[in-house]
């Protein structure tokens, strides 16, 4: 009788692991010892777990909400917060990235298996490189974050003279979030930096605009794709030798950011009431690709404004990045193809020409995320809020409950994280579809695809072919 070897699916692997570093940190967030002046935190109780359960996903997938109404800064402690840095850190390398670089330290060689292995989980195509990728990957981040940590010294120094934990912390925990597009901080507001970062930096206008625009700077970064930067920066070649894929991210990213922070300039700029500054229009629009940092009230934005947000949102950052969404690159596919089909040419750009296969699979990413999005909208509608002691979600939010909660679903989805004051008040079914939707959004539809790619291939093992038929469409 034949043993057959064991084959074990990459991509089952990927969630496995993300799902184990998820329940052990939403573990050690439900203790304690993560509560501040909070001893007697019951953290068998099934709501204080599903909240740590919450915020571990939302570290980890890089999202950045909660559903403390006082916010993180005010319900975690030191410990606590600690436990959300790691989970950030490790959610922006990835479990397979850190084990990789880890094994190599120790090992100077993977086998073949285990790099095709690697290569497939974290959606690397060429394994013969996936070693010195995973090492530059790690270089990258921690160059990029000591840099934010760097450049967010000067902030804290002003608000917390003479103190250097204060000082140093804060730095080293920004700079993370920021450029793991995750969009925590610790400024005491539930409302990420509306509240906190604004009253604390009134007086200092100059530092307002410095900080917020290195948090957006760092947020592109993280954001822009790991493959992009080794392409621009350690391979040293000029522009116009840089790959199709680096051209294509950035001219689409830089496309997109310009053209919606116009559109919402136009919506939410000229209006007479508290309008929204052309500054902001481009870091709102820059932090609605996935970071989440919140500059402008969102309950301000009309209705328009909300919905182009949701738009970025669903579009995302681009691939091998911190950021979530169904990612610039399949929008460019999209467009590219339907602009080729009325032109009656290949769709092609930088001398490149890109596959039916390609075209297919991004059309596919597109309605399927849709499909989903819609579905978890109306589950959202139908399992609806709960009651919360002494906290109630804003009027606006209450006169505005449906709106809020198709923002909510972009939101998670597009890993962004955008306090509405609606999450603590959402019902455990809500929550739920919630978490479902930070997965698929950091992880990403492609790898939820790939766990059925037998099935999606059965044309590759076929010896035949039906005749095809032209049908009437339109």
């Amino acid at each position: 009788m034949v043993n057959k070897k064991f084959k074990l699916n990459p991509y089952l692997l990927l969630i496995v692991s993300f799902l184990t570093i998820v329940l052990l940190g939403s573990f050690l967030l439900s203790m304690p010892f993560a509560f501040r002046d909070n001893p007697n935190h019951e953290w068998c109780h099934v709501g204080n777990y599903l909240d740590a359960f919450f915020t571990s996903l939302s570290a980890m997938s890089l999202t950045g909400v909660v559903t403390y109404p006082k916010g993180l800064a005010d319900t975690l402690s030191f410990g606590g917060q600690m436990v959300v840095l790691f989970l950030m850190q490790i959610g922006g390398l990835g479990i397979v990235t850190i084990l990789t670089f880890v094994l190599t330290m120790f090992r100077n060689r993977i086998q073949f298996r285990n790099r095709l292995l690697i290569s497939q989980a974290i959606a690397f195509n060429n394994f013969g490189e996936i070693v010195q990728y995973v090492r530059r990957l790690i270089y990258i981040t921690i160059a990029c974050e000591l840099l934010g940590f760097a450049l967010g010294l000067p902030v804290f120094a002003t608000l917390f003279p003479n103190d250097i934990s204060h000082i140093l912390y804060y730095s080293l925990f920004h700079s993370v979030s920021a450029f793991n597009n995750v969009g925590f901080d610790i400024f005491n507001e539930a409302d990420s930096l509306v509240g906190g970062l604004g009253t604390m930096l009134s007086s200092n206008n100059w530092l307002y605009y410095y900080f917020t625009t290195y948090l957006a700077v760092l947020s592109l970064m993280g954001g822009i794709s790991f493959l992009a930067i080794i392409d621009m920066v350690l391979s040293h070649k000029p522009p116009r030798r840089w790959s199709a894929y680096t051209k294509i991210v950035l001219m689409t990213s830089g496309v997109l950011i310009v053209f919606f922070a116009m559109c919402l300039f136009f919506t939410d700029g000229l209006k007479p009431n508290n309008p929204i500054s052309l500054y902001e229009c481009f870091i709102h629009t820059i932090n609605c690709r996935t970071a989440g940092f919140s500059l402008y009230p969102l309950e301000e934005l009309s209705l328009p404004g909300r919905m182009m947000s949701c738009v970025v949102m669903f579009i995302g950052g681009s691939p091998l990045s911190t950021a979530g969404g169904i990612k610039v690159t399949t929008v460019f596919v999209i467009l590219m193809s339907i602009i080729s089909y009325f032109r009656g040419k290949q769709t092609s750009l930088f001398k490149r020409r890109y596959s039916d296969t390609l075209i297919v699979k991004s059309m596919s990413t597109f309605f399927f995320v849709l499909v989903i999005l819609v579905i978890s909208y109306v589950g959202l509608v139908l399992f609806g809020t709960k009651e919360v002691s002494g906290y109630e979600m804003s009027e606006n939010v209450k006169a505005n409950i449906n709106e809020y909660y198709l923002f909510e679903v972009f939101s998670c989805f597009g890993n962004v994280g955008f306090f509405t004051t609606l999450e603590p008040c959402l019902s455990t079914g809500s929550l739920l579809i919630l978490c479902f939707l930070m997965l698929l959004g950091h992880l990403g539809p492609m790898t939820f695809f790939q766990l059925i790619q037998n099935h999606l291939d059965k044309n590759k093992i076929m010896h035949y072919s039906f005749v095809e038929e032209e049908l009437l469409i339109g």
